[in-house]
């Protein structure tokens, strides 16, 4: 059966109109869950006595689920990243089951995908590989050793595979796994494409190579892995992709139909890593002339406030004590949702402090207990000094602005003194600072003044 005939394949909790086509088919995909992730900033919860993070990831994954059967899915895809760990706690692999079942309950079919943190080390499996339970109507995307030849969904099992929970219809599955571009070495071929006549999605975990926010995408866990930006010119009906946390359609790719582009986003916010915003899933329909619809659909989050951050070169302790003061009291520090669905209704919020010298940090840091009781509502409340800026890339020399490299010997010193400071300045996190610095002076350290002046015309 092809897409044309789409229509007559388990519609039976479809059948809605739409733009005077009938949906015949829908999705509900997911990704980066993160079950188990936890702050360590954060309160415990009062009756497991878990960390709150942990327990608020436990709540999302379960709102995202039964949100996802109240609006009559027929499939639920896991985009990767179910765990936070390649060897997820026993809670969190239970919760994990005890949402599955919801889904099974439903008579929904289920695909996992393997992401950087579902991936084992050495010879262990993925952590996705707790979910694959194919009597149950779930299937997961992950190596196995012990299968053997022929054994498993291809055309690479558990690094591309290719599933059709309906006739006419192609969900295309690349893994962590499959993105290694060490398997070419092995004579290992990743090369998805569209099977003709059928609506075909495109599933993977990694980062999109087109999209210019890759640099919000690092991640210490596990290697980062490209999807290659060809891949998305062959023709998908939509690609459903995971990794990035932030909810939405891939900037230039948001057109509605072939070579759409869209990110899961996370179940939660992982601190002050991800960019703040909405959190969710996509709804995915299929009509019945195989046109694919994408939107986002959102779930409750817990309130979360990153303050501007306060510069303290040319303000005294008291006048930053006074802004920190107002800014606390101006906030809403409880949330009612939160607080029915969690047990604890307080928000999320960190205080950054920039161009401190140890006297003030050690006056300040005296001031923190009284901040802390001003704030004592919050489920977080955290001040952070980030690192001092210095003096600027660039530096004036008359009228005329002269470039560093006219009188640089030493890039690796020069980068040490000034990157990072540039980051604290425009707040850049530093969980994305510290990566992105520590690779910039790897390269800084092998120019010399030869190399970086040999292809500079003075057009003096």
């Amino acid at each position: 059966m092809d897409r044309a005939t789409l229509s007559t394949a388990n519609n039976s909790q479809a059948g809605e109109k739409k733009d005077g086509h009938t949906v015949v088919y829908i999705l509900g995909v997911r990704g980066c869950q993160h079950l188990g992730y936890g702050n360590a900033k954060m309160r415990v919860n009062p009756t497991t006595r878990w960390n709150q993070r942990v327990v608020d990831g436990h709540i999302a994954h379960d709102l995202t689920t039964r949100a996802m059967i109240d609006a009559g899915v027929q499939a639920i895809i896991d985009g990767g990243d179910l765990t936070h760990r390649a060897r997820p706690v026993p809670r969190d692999v239970e919760l994990a089951n005890r949402v599955d079942d919801l889904r099974a309950r439903a008579n929904v079919w289920g695909l996992g995908n393997s992401g950087n943190h579902c991936a084992g080390a050495g010879t262990d499996i993925s952590a996705m590989g707790t979910m694959h339970r194919p009597d149950l109507g779930m299937h997961a995307v992950y190596p196995d050793p012990r299968r053997g030849a022929g054994d498993g969904t291809g055309p690479h099992p558990g690094l591309y595979e290719i599933h059709r929970p309906v006739d006419g219809l192609a969900i295309h599955a690349v893994s962590h796994y499959g993105l290694d571009r060490s398997l070419a070495d092995a004579g290992v071929h990743i090369d998805p494409a569209p099977l003709p006549g059928h609506v075909n999605l495109f599933i993977c975990h990694g980062t999109f190579e087109a999209d210019g926010r890759l640099y919000h995408c690092i991640d210490p866990e596990g290697q980062e892995r490209p999807i290659p930006v060809e891949w998305a010119g062959r023709g998908w009906d939509a690609m459903l992709l995971s990794h990035y946390h932030s909810l939405g359609a891939v900037p230039g790719h948001e057109q509605d139909g072939p070579g759409q582009v869209w990110y899961t986003g996370s179940s939660l916010t992982r601190g002050f890593s991800d960019e703040l915003g909405p959190r969710g899933w996509l709804h995915v329909t299929v009509e019945d002339a195989g046109r694919v619809h994408v939107q986002a659909r959102t779930i409750w989050q817990r309130p979360q406030y990153d303050l501007p951050i306060i510069n303290a070169a040319d303000l005294s302790t008291d006048a930053i004590d006074s802004l920190i003061t107002e800014r606390i009291d101006s906030l809403d520090l409880e949330d009612g949702q939160s607080a029915n669905l969690t047990q604890d209704a307080g928000a999320i919020v960190r205080q950054r402090i920039a161009s401190t010298t140890p006297a003030q940090r050690a006056a300040l840091r005296a001031l923190q207990p009284r901040w802390n009781r001003l704030a004592s509502a919050a489920a977080s409340w955290q001040i952070d000094y980030p690192r001092s800026p210095m003096r600027p890339l660039i530096e004036n020399s008359g009228p005329v602005q002269r470039l560093i490299t006219g009188r640089v010997t030493d890039y690796g010193t020069e980068l040490e003194a000034r990157a990072v400071d540039l980051a604290a300045r425009i707040g850049v996190p530093d969980v994305i600072a510290d990566p992105v610095h520590a690779k910039a002076l790897e390269w800084a350290r092998q120019i010399t003044p030869a190399s970086a002046t040999s292809n500079v015309t003075d057009t003096s």
